[in-house]
């Protein structure tokens, strides 16, 4: 990956139709025009539904403002300049002795995801997951936030976040959740051995089916008068713990 970080667009009923056909995982998100009734519109919905690629609806303004030009046809589509790794390529061909990964499963907040990833690279982390459909696209934003961390870092793109744990348990690696209800402390668990760090959406975290797939969930102590931390602040903190661990 080289060059200037920024968002690549596709725009036009036939480019996009044809995109989904061919490289449909290289999309992040399709924008498409209010109160459509086109055939190739609804194809296109209905087509990216499928292959479980996040859309949304834009005003016309809207749809020239990210095309950069009139002549969308009602539709754009934001193409990530990210290469995305097969979990199985990390696994095979970790980093470290012992991999570890950082999953997220959906943050909505680009700035929290490029955070995510300069501290995953800080610490030398193997991969960050992430999840098809799910979360804001790695655009413009987060490669500013990542301050050229995505450059380095391998990210990797699944189908299903439970399919991915259990894959990653077959395999040995340990799913350790960061749950501000959790009874045990982060630095209880053993995170010398590969590990795999599930963090969960901003405002509604992980939900009871994704936490029985872990192997342990943990908590940050909180000594003063706020509740939690921020998403990306709990990854630094669980990531540095990890490296801790494998340094001493």
């Amino acid at each position: 990956m080289s060059g200037e970080h920024t968002e690549n667009i596709v725009y036009g009923r036939n480019a996009v139709i044809e995109l989904l056909q061919k490289k449909p995982e290289s999309i992040e998100k399709i924008y498409f025009q209010f109160n459509t009734s086109h055939p190739k519109l609804k194809e296109i919905v209905i087509t990216a539904r499928r292959h479980r690629i996040a859309s949304g609806k834009a005003r016309l303004e809207k749809l020239s403002l990210i095309a950069g030009t009139n002549k969308h046809q009602g539709v754009c589509a934001i193409i990530s300049p990210v290469t995305y790794y097969a979990l199985e390529e990390v696994i095979s061909a970790p980093r470290n002795t012992f991999p570890l990964l950082v999953i997220l499963p959906g943050l909505d907040d680009p700035h929290n995801i490029g955070a995510i990833i300069r501290t995953a690279e800080a610490v030398a982390a193997d991969a960050v997951v992430l999840v098809e459909g799910k979360g804001a696209p790695l655009g413009a934003v987060v490669h500013k936030a990542s301050a050229g961390a995505l450059t380095h870092m391998r990210i990797c793109k699944v189908k299903s976040l439970v399919r991915a744990l259990e894959y990653l348990r077959e395999h040995h690696v340990r799913i350790v959740a960061a749950d501000m209800e959790a009874e045990v402390n982060y630095t209880d668990i053993d995170m010398k051995k590969a590990t795999a760090l599930l963090l969960g959406k901003e405002g509604s975290g992980l939900g009871p089916e994704v936490l029985k797939c872990c192997d342990h969930v943990v908590r940050i102590p909180m000594a003063g008068c706020v509740e939690s931390l921020n998403v990306s602040v709990t990854a630094g903190v669980l990531l540095y713990e990890a490296m801790r661990q494998r340094l001493a």
